[in-house]
């Protein structure tokens, strides 16, 4: 077993810096750039295996099987360890550095949205729970850890509905997404109405979460049970049956 490396944080602005101004020549590169000096060792975090992520989708089946392969090897991180912005930019950078050429270089010529598409993804930059779900290392293991139930027969349901499709962690982004009671009665909400979200369940599961947003606005869904949250989207399955998509 090994301590963790981190890159310094003064590193992480040297390459903010280089990508906020347009130079995104490094990330074609094989390696990075860094040297021993841009390094810090966390001791208290081990990891004992090497972590072979499936290069196929970050979503769908493959974004939910690499959250397991991924949790399991980083299982003794704690909440604390894992809001660290130089754990984070050091995996993308460094240990998963294929895995992300392969699914986040950016498509677009245009510098600002290249510059942009990097700084979401590959960096926690700046740190709050929005971009600790962009960072896409840091997504397997927060998806994991928000959404894993030990009390359900199949502990990982939550988890896999989690990763079926994208718009889940952008809506999931804002503060009713750091609340695990929440997210596991809106996750279940979906997967025990099938009927209603198999077909335009992208817009379907929009619509509910901007609803969520405004009921939030004057009742605080943070403190109700789940059954409670449960009750409350159920106050809108008529609408999601007239939902036809845009």
């Amino acid at each position: 077993m090994s301590g963790q490396n981190l890159f310094k944080t003064k590193y992480i602005e040297k390459l903010a810096y280089k990508v906020v101004n347009g130079d995104l020549s490094s990330y074609y590169e094989k390696k990075s750039d860094h040297t021993k000096d841009d390094l810090l060792v966390n001791e208290n975090i081990q990891i004992d295996e090497k972590v072979n992520l499936k290069t196929m989708e970050i979503f769908g089946d493959t974004g939910f099987e690499n959250s397991r392969i991924f949790f399991e090897a980083y299982k003794s991180l704690t909440p604390e360890q894992a809001s660290d912005p130089r754990l984070w930019t050091y995996l993308t950078h460094v240990t998963f550095r294929k895995y992300m050429q392969k699914k986040r270089l950016p498509k677009t010529k245009e510098k600002k949205q290249a510059a942009q598409f990097i700084l979401q993804h590959w960096f926690v930059y700046p740190l709050n729970a929005k971009n600790l779900l962009r960072n896409d290392i840091s997504l397997l293991w927060w998806g994991l850890y928000i959404t894993y139930d030990p009390d359900k027969s199949n502990p990982y349901e939550l988890t896999k509905e989690l990763f079926s499709m994208q718009d889940y962690t952008r809506h999931f982004q804002g503060s009713l997404g750091r609340n695990r009671i929440f997210v596991h009665a809106f996750l279940e909400f979906v997967i025990e109405n099938k009927d209603i979200f198999s077909k335009f369940k992208e817009d379907k599961v929009r619509f509910l979460m901007r609803k969520s947003n405004q009921v939030g606005g004057y009742r605080n869904l943070s403190c109700l049970s789940k059954q409670e949250v449960k009750q409350t989207l159920s106050n809108y399955k008529e609408d999601l049956k007239k939902n036809k998509g845009r």
